[in-house]
């Protein structure tokens, strides 16, 4: 029960992911010309205005088939649309007949899309079509937009096309193309060794080894790609003193510690250590990012800039001070009254030269007036008669007036004085063209012969270029401290110089041409700025203007992260920050129907640096990844093949025919050669049993060679008309020569069939009972049809067999009593679906308690093949039955 509430809610979700795909759909389907016309809600379409595409068979009213065949067919047609042929309407045909085949199969829901209904339909289309390899790969298509579309609960195996057409001497040869050339695996063990010689630190070279290394996990066990690239980094383990591999498996099998034969746990070993010796420091980075750490350097770097900044203005605004002080001291020492003035005495003016060393050297009475006046003293003047006037100062006055001379030069700073504290030396001219840090803070007009003498210690009037105290700070400030928040923004050069791993000279390029990527995550301003940056250390200035864009310092550090987590995570742009606590806390997970675990990137085996434009960055670890491994052995162009770098001479065919799933089929052939059961190699394969038919590549001959040792052997274990004989003979205690020479003669090519093996040479001699193994002509079997007991692929296929005609007789025997059904002809299918029924049951009993002859012999059940069965050529017109 729990089981079926887990599919249930499976379905559920299934079902609402192709109501969200439908409703993209629906709006596409809208926009295609190709179905002008067209109504979405009908099960059939009409194609150019012509052709009518069919989305289910007329029969049949399931919605839910329906509506996924017009998500698929839509998209596959929306992806293609600025082709520029247009697809034929039997392209699209064909398409849409895909699902309509499974359905035909028994698929009545998505969640019956599996490994089984899929070989199922495989092997109907191989028998059913002249021509199968089209339609079969039309279904492959339609199996991949499963897959990718995320609308199957597990991926499984995908049967390749190109070999349907493939026939030896005996038949046709099982997919001969997936066993990969011997010259090519001695190539890549001399490439190996020749990057073994040459490894040093280049990482080139480092990833060249990795993507061989992989190789020997693929040969040795077995392994898929995918499985060798997200193996654990303790993935060797004892147990009982046996060495095992930890694999999480794909295509649905339940994760295994595999078992690691002897000969090669040397091999894998060295392997194991070897990556070890390259991958960790990435592992370690990765780790850096998943609790946090890796901020540090970031952290650390930026603070020590700030630092770095923030003294630097101290000591500018340290300088500044300094000088004014300075300053402020020597316009006091100017200003320093002679000798004593009393507060309240008068002082007539053209004494006070007697007093101040700035008096006035004018003679007349109007011209002195004037200039204390103009200087900003008080004047008095006293009548001396009708006419003249006495002109004084008071003391008092003249005291004041000295006290805010001086405070007049604690608080002007001239261009000169600031442009010196900045720069340590004196400037070409006195006025600055900076418009940005300056702009109205600086002042130009004509001081009077007190204030420039104040100012400079030369008296008269002149005109000086200054600063107000304030603003001069706030210059200072601003040039030295760069012209921005540099607590919260970098300049995007300084970024480049602070953190050279993340950034490079064509920073902004990357930036604007990004669509994904480290650069994509930063954030940049809108537009250009002014700010200041120091001058080289040949130029002869401390500091220099600039414009340009500036970066937000944390989101270096979060672009970073996101790359992470984007590169690992394979999500799109919008999901990172969805999934950013989840991903670092847990990992990636890696699940099917049989099992789900989480695994960090700092846990796989495999950790490289990540791939950015075309670069490697070692800051960024990655999981190594498939397209990195092929790049090694099969790159896009041969000059860029690790064969050519390493000096190993290779055949370019030789080095094209490299296929990543060639060392598991070498591997499970191997094993099939020398014997083992299928049911075993499908086991530590890691594969259901239905799959292991696509991994043998014994070609008939050689396949029929295994079955005759095995028959001889354990003569029990079949049954079939060749199998009984051998048997009989075999309790006659005829010879082992005798019983040899008989299989010799008797077994030419042993093939795969729908329900056992058969021992036609089909390709000679064709099957003119067309698969009808179980009933042949006379209803006893075919002779030339054999069932491995032992084999439970085979033993599985027979009970469908006989629940499937089971289910027939139940809807033959109701058809039986309709009015207006013809009897014979309901009877004649009773007849023959009985057959099937008594012949697979018997078949099935017998694998559980395999008999002696004498049993065989008292047995009550109806025995097929033992005696008068029938074989194909007996009837020429294929007469085997309805």
């Amino acid at each position: 029960m729990q089981g079926l509430a887990v599919k249930n809610i499976l379905h559920e979700e299934l079902l609402l992911k192709i109501k969200s795909l439908a409703a993209k759909a629906e709006s596409r389907f809208a926009k295609l010309i190709q179905f002008k016309g067209a109504k979405w809600e009908q099960n059939s379409w009409l194609y150019n205005g012509r052709s009518i595409i069919y989305l289910v068979d007329s029969e049949s009213s399931n919605e839910e088939l329906a509506l996924l065949n017009k998500v698929y067919v839509v998209s596959y047609l929306w992806d293609r649309r600025a082709g520029k042929k247009q697809i034929s309407a039997g392209r699209v045909s064909d398409l849409s007949f895909s699902l309509r085949i499974l359905a035909a199969q028994g698929v009545t829901t998505i969640l019956d899309i599996n490994q089984d209904f899929y070989l199922k339909t495989f092997a109907h289309i191989k028998s059913a079509y002249k021509a199968p390899a089209g339609v079969c790969r039309a279904l492959n298509i339609f199996v991949r937009f499963l897959f990718e579309s995320g609308l199957s609960p597990q991926k499984f195996d995908i049967v390749g096309t190109a070999d349907l057409g493939a026939k030896d001497k005996y038949g046709r040869t099982a997919i001969a193309d997936k066993l990969p050339l011997p010259d090519m695996i001695k190539s890549i063990i001399s490439l190996k060794w020749a990057i073994q010689d040459k490894l040093d630190e280049s990482l080139r070279t480092k990833i060249d080894f990795l993507g061989i290394l992989t190789q020997v996990f693929q040969y040795g066990l077995g392994l898929r790609i995918g499985e060798v690239l997200r193996l654990p980094k303790d993935c060797l383990i004892y147990i009982d003193g046996e060495m095992y591999c930890r694999v999480w498996t794909e295509k649905g099998t339940e994760p295994i510690a595999r078992y690691i034969p002897t000969i090669w746990r040397s091999a894998i070993t060295d392997a194991v250590d070897r990556i070890n010796n390259i991958c960790q420091p990435y592992r370690d980075r990765a780790a850096s990012y998943e609790d946090g750490s890796f901020s540090m350097q970031f952290d650390g770097r930026f603070q020590t800039r700030k630092d770095s900044i923030a003294l630097e203005v101290d000591t500018v605004l340290g300088r500044l001070h300094s000088m004014i002080d300075a300053n402020t001291l020597a316009a006091k020492r100017r200003l320093r009254a002679l000798k004593k003035i009393p507060k309240d005495e008068l002082i007539e003016l053209k004494r006070l030269n007697e007093y101040l060393p700035f008096a006035s050297t004018a003679k007349d009475s109007n011209s002195l007036v004037k200039y204390y006046r103009a200087n900003g003293f008080e004047v008095i003047s006293q009548p001396i008669g009708k006419i003249k006037c006495a002109h004084y100062l008071r003391g008092a006055d003249v005291k004041r007036r000295i006290r805010e001379l001086v405070e007049f030069r604690r608080n002007k700073i001239t261009y000169d004085e600031l442009f010196e504290s900045l720069h340590g030396r004196k400037p070409a001219i006195s006025r600055s063209k900076d418009k940005f840090a300056f702009k109205d803070k600086i002042k130009f007009r004509l001081m009077t012969s007190l204030e420039a003498y104040a100012l400079t210690g030369i008296a008269g009037a002149k005109r000086v270029v200054y600063l107000d105290r304030s603003d001069a700070f706030e210059v200072a400030r601003l040039i030295s401290g760069g012209g921005y928040d540099a607590a919260k923004y970098i300049p995007m050069l300084d970024a480049e110089q602070l953190y050279p791993e993340f950034f490079n000279q064509k920073t902004m390029t990357s930036i604007a041409d990004s669509g994904a990527g480290f650069f994509s995550f930063l954030k940049v301003t809108d537009d250009r700025k002014h700010f200041y940056r120091p001058a080289l250390a040949s130029d002869d200035l401390n500091y220099r203007a600039a414009f340009g864009f500036l970066i937000e310092h944390e989101s270096i550090k979060e672009s970073a992260l996101s790359s992470f987590i984007a590169i690992n995570s394979k999500v799109s742009l919008e999901l990172i920050e969805e999934i950013k606590a989840e991903f670092l806390a847990e990992g990636i997970e890696i699940s099917s129907a049989s099992f789900g675990i989480n695994q960090k990137v700092s846990d796989f085996l495999f950790v490289v640096p990540a791939s950015q434009g075309g670069q490697y960055n070692e800051h960024i670890p990655s999981i190594f990844g498939y397209h990195s491994v092929k790049h090694v052995i099969k790159p896009s162009r041969l000059e860029s093949s690790a064969f050519i770098r390493y000096g190993v001479t290779a055949d370019e065919a030789l080095i094209n025919s490299f296929q990543s799933h060639k060392g598991r089929h070498w591997q499970t052939n191997s094993l099939f050669r020398a014997g083992l059961a299928a049911s075993i190699v499908n086991k530590w394969m890691g594969r259901t049993d239905s799959q292991g038919d696509y991994y043998d590549h014994q070609t008939p001959r050689e396949r029929a060679e295994k079955v005759s040792e095995l028959m001889l052997s354990e003569q029990s274990r079949f049954i079939g008309d060749v199998a009984n004989k051998i048997k009989l003979l075999g309790d006659q205690n005829v010879p082992d020569e005798q019983l040899e020479s008989y299989l010799d003669l008797m077994l030419k090519t042993v093939h795969y069939g729908p329900l056992g093996h058969c021992l036609r040479d089909v390709n000679l001699k064709p099957c003119e009972f067309h698969l009808k193994c179980l009933t042949g002509n006379s209803g006893k079997g075919c002779r030339e049809f054999v069932v491995d007991l032992l084999d439970p692929v085979q033993v599985k296929k027979i009970e469908a067999e006989r629940s499937r005609s089971e289910n027939e007789l139940s809807r033959l025997f109701e058809a039986l009593n309709r009015p207006g059904v013809p009897v014979e002809s309901v009877e004649m299918h009773i007849e023959h679906q009985m057959t099937i029924f008594r012949n697979s049951s018997y078949i099935l009993d017998r694998s559980e308690v395999v008999l002696t002859q004498s049993q065989v012999e008292q047995s009550l059940d109806y025995r097929p093949f033992v005696k008068d069965g029938s074989v194909p050529s007996d009837c020429v017109f294929q007469c085997g039955g309805a």
